[in-house]
């Protein structure tokens, strides 16, 4: 079996493994909208707002070469749009991302949104309804208890810190690990700080980076970003939106990224639960870490029910994407919460590598 180091396991967590708790993943909150769109009088008012949105992003994924079956239009998308629409009209950004014939017909939304409010009240209606049910459905916290399995595979990581990295806003690991020595970059006053993930000097069994942002992340133009319970102002929720904002050249989220392109170097074991390798930004840093190391593994918990039985499929896909070879990759295609239960084990990841593969040089 193999004895993992320090900085040798990697966690990414993805929409998908929340999914189980009843936590609604970014294609769902986007079928959730529609329907309210078609059914709520207090939505009506957004609708052709949305289809024109829908509209602009399948068009510019066309122009790219993108199937149309292949177009993932997701929450992501439909709030990154609505952003460049309100930074154009407080002369934030140029309309260039709308070129060509959608200019035209763009004005009028911006019209309506001087007057109105359309694009900022759609926005705040979407970021309430993600502090809600979206991200916090009633019995959430009973529902993700399989999160805690993770104490468990800690245990068998035994003496070394366990690196949880997640593109996800929800509050799951932190519910199930409230009672262990967990990093979360807050201090005392619920400010961050860097410092906190000062791995020398700290004694945190897990450290957890939220690459792009919390539903209780708050963040004041010129303040410094802070962890609350309670409400939040639409404009004060510090989450990052669509993927072309995903690098932002701020901390904690440069700081995040940073930490998670070193620990996919070092790592000899990764772990995607829940993520469908949709984020280039994401992958780029995956591929990068495996980059002329084919002792690595990737273990990848994915859920699609019409794909069981055609594992290796899957893998071929996440080997092109990622240009690894497919022996390097393990498939999982089951719930979150199985996976959890049944296979979160060291013991049985180990064998994954050959015998006292430790001892050989990075590489080779």
């Amino acid at each position: 079996m193999r004895n993992f180091k320090e900085d040798e396991i990697l966690i990414l967590l993805g929409a998908g493994t929340s999914c189980d708790a009843g936590i609604k993943n970014s294609n769902q909150i986007i079928s959730d909208i529609q329907n309210q769109l078609n059914t709520n009088k207090d939505w009506f008012r957004f609708s052709e707002l949305y289809n024109y949105l829908k509209s602009v992003y399948y068009q510019k994924q066309i122009h790219k070469g993108v199937a149309v079956s292949e177009v993932n239009f997701n929450i992501e998308s439909l709030v990154s749009l609505l952003n460049i629409i309100i930074s154009i009209k407080d002369k934030k950004l140029d309309i260039y991302p709308f070129v060509g014939s959608w200019e035209k017909d763009l004005q009028p939304f911006i019209s309506e949104e001087k007057s109105k409010n359309l694009v900022s009240g759609f926005r705040e209606r979407i970021i309430k309804s993600l502090r809600g049910d979206w991200l916090m459905p009633n019995n959430w916290i009973e529902n993700s208890s399989y999160f805690k399995k993770l104490i468990d595979f800690k245990k068998e990581y035994d003496g070394n810190a366990l690196k949880i990295f997640t593109l996800n806003y929800d509050k799951c690991v932190e519910q199930n690990l409230k009672d262990e020595k967990l990093e979360c970059g807050f201090d005392e006053f619920n400010k961050w700080n860097s410092k906190r993930y000062d791995y020398e000097n700290t004694q945190s069994d897990y450290y957890l980076y939220k690459l792009h942002g919390s539903v209780d992340w708050k963040k004041k133009k010129a303040e410094q970003l802070t962890q609350i319970i309670g409400e939040i102002e639409t404009d004060e929720l510090a989450i990052i939106f669509g993927i072309s904002n995903k690098l932002q050249s701020y901390d904690p989220y440069l700081f995040y990224f940073y930490e998670f392109r070193i620990h996919c170097i070092k790592s000899r074991l990764v772990i995607c639960s829940g993520y469908g390798f949709l984020d280039e930004h994401i992958n780029d840093v995956i591929k990068h870490g495996f980059e002329n190391d084919v002792d690595k593994r990737l273990v990848v918990n994915i859920f699609e029910p019409n794909r069981l039985g055609n594992e290796d499929e899957i893998k071929a896909e996440i080997s092109e994407k990622l240009l690894i070879d497919v022996s390097q990759i393990v498939v999982y295609n089951k719930k979150a919460k199985d996976f959890y239960n049944d296979d979160l084990k060291l013991n049985e990841l180990s064998k994954l590598f050959p015998e006292n593969d430790e001892d050989l040089p990075v590489g080779l």
